[in-house]
Order: structure tokens, then sequence, then C-alpha cells
């Protein structure tokens, strides 16, 4: 029994994990005050859970940041305070077991590819922003240093809008299929158009709403459709290219903007196999995540299965043959 934990911007959650199977499960508010704060925070839930569950054996975390993944190291980390902090290390240090960090898509990646099967597997989280995981031989793609498979940050097109989040880049997916795109979007649309729906719909802060905009392309509103018709090929043309990079089984969406994807999932994908690669096109499947709220866990618990048992493996091979 390993735990699975899922720190996000608002809550803590942590379960006690068998295989993909969640046990026991609690949630805590996040502590966002400070670090410390924060850490403390965490140590009291994984607690709380160790107290009902018994101690496991390991301890996977996903964090909302980018990570060193050879430390566990959090690089950068914008809505919550744990950059420059050595994760597992100071994990380890308070539970007195392995512990493993990782970025909470690649965790969510990683549980729906176990929980479907799927050695080869694509995922993309759409909500505030575009998140995502690359899975390979069962295994989560990094890169090099454990930083890689920022699909949110794929160029689409080099003078295209900033992306809205930390990102000096132009263009990228994030910057056009993202639930702070969309609300951009549909502002500016507003804005041109004061006699339109979508200018009615804008708030006390004098912009759109995700939730509105959503409404008001479910009414059938022409300017809300053509947004999400933009959307729908721009996320197409990102489906293509991961699609011809990756040569994956699945591709997965998930996120909270996926609730919505009958307002854009089947023109994404009619736009996506007409750029992608037959022959690739034509062996991969394009589908909606199906791991649910407890993705975060459960993948973070299978990543502390796996190298759980890679450390043992390593242990139990003879010096002469890893010399080899």
């Amino acid at each position: 029994m390993v735990l699975g934990v899922d720190v996000g911007g608002t809550k803590v959650a942590v379960a006690a994990v068998d295989g993909v199977s969640v046990r026991d499960s609690i949630q805590r508010p996040t502590v966002l005050g400070s670090t410390a704060a924060l850490l403390d925070g965490l140590e009291e839930a994984v607690r709380l859970l160790v107290g009902r569950v018994g101690q496991p054996t390991a301890i996977g975390v996903g964090v909302p940041s980018q990570i060193e993944y050879s430390t566990g190291t959090v690089e950068t980390s914008v809505n919550i305070p744990l950059t420059g902090v050595p994760l597992r290390a100071e994990l380890g240090r308070r539970f007195g077991l392995p512990v493993v960090v990782d970025n909470d898509a690649n965790c969510a990646a990683l549980a729906e590819a176990h929980i479907l099967g799927e050695d080869d597997l694509v995922m993309l989280t759409l909500g505030t922003g575009v998140g995502g995981g690359v899975v390979i031989g069962g295994m989560t793609f990094r890169g090099a240093h454990g930083l890689g498979a920022e699909l949110g940050h794929f160029t689409l097109n080099a003078d295209g809008p900033p992306c809205p989040g930390n990102c000096p880049n132009r263009g990228c997916v994030e910057a056009y299929c993202s639930g702070q795109a969309l609300e951009r979007d549909a502002t500016e649309m507003a804005a041109d158009r004061p006699d339109s729906r979508l200018a009615g719909c804008m708030g006390a802060d004098g912009r759109v709403s995700g939730h509105e905009l959503v409404g008001a392309a479910e009414a059938g509103d022409p300017d809300a459709v053509l947004i999400f018709e933009n959307f729908a090929r721009m996320l197409g043309i990102a489906l293509a290219g991961y699609v011809n990079v990756f040569e994956p089984d699945r591709v997965a969406i998930g996120g909270g903007l996926s609730r919505a994807s009958g307002l854009f999932l089947d023109r994404a994908m009619q736009e996506a196999q007409a750029r992608a690669l037959p022959a690739l096109w034509r062996r991969t499947t394009i589908a909606l995540a199906e791991g649910g709220a407890q993705a975060g866990v459960i993948g973070a618990a299978v990543l502390a299965a796996q190298e759980l048992a890679s450390d043992t493996a390593r242990s139990e091979t003879p010096a002469t043959e890893r010399a080899e």
C-alpha cells in the first residue's frame, strides 16, 4: 500500500492506493500563507490518513509545479509557495519513508495510462492553463532533467498572442486553448460588439467569465460559437502535432474545460485528422480522460510504487551485473 498526494491551489488530497484502486482518502484545504504552513498542513493530512490505514511503503506527491525529478526539487511554482523547495528531501525527512515528487499533470497522465492499461499515452489537461503528460512504455517521459513534456507551451503560431501563463512564449497551446485564453477572446469580442449577448455577460470586473461564455455557446450565440470554433481548430492543430511526434495509442483530454467538450472536441478531431500523418492517426484513439477527480492521487501513488519496485530491483542486482 502506497499513499498518493495531490497538492492543488485550493485543496490537498491524500489517498491510500492499492494498484489503481483508492482504499481510503481525505481532503484538506491548502494552506497558502507560507511554505512552512503549506508543508505543515500537508504533513497533517498525511498523518491523519496514516492513522486510519496504517504505515505505507512509500509516498508519491504531485504538485502544480516544474520539478527537477532526480532531486525532487521544485524549480518554479506559480500558485503555491514551493519555489526552490527540495520537496522530496523535506517530506522524506518528515515521514521517514521513500518519497517521490512529480508534476501533477504527469501524475494524472500516469494514472490514466494505468487505469486504461495503455502503455503509450498523451494526456492534455485543459483548464485555467494547459498542462499535460506523456507516458511511454508505461513510464512517464520527462526529458533529460525531469522538466520536460510541457505540452501547453508547444508553439502553434510564432506571432500569436502572448501566453497568459508563466511563460515567455507567444502563440503556444495555452495562448489559444486555455480557460484564460477563452476569457480573453470573449472579453475582447464583447468590447468590440457592445450590443451583443457577450457584452451583456460582462461582470463587474469588465470581463466575460468562462462560465458565461460556455452558457452563451450552448445557447447558440454566434459570437460564442465562433470563439469555440477557433479554440477547437487550434486544439486540433496541437493534437495533430502530438500524434505526429509521440505516436501514442491514446490521447486523453482532461481538465475542467473537458466538461464542455461538446462545444469543441468533434471539430478539434476533424482538424487533427486533416493534419496528422494518416498512418499515425488511424492508430491513435482520442477520447475524454476517464481517471476522474482521483487521477492525481492515483497517479502519484502509481509513481511511488514504480520507483519502489525500481529501487528494489536495483538493490537485488549483483554489483558485477550493475557494473556491466
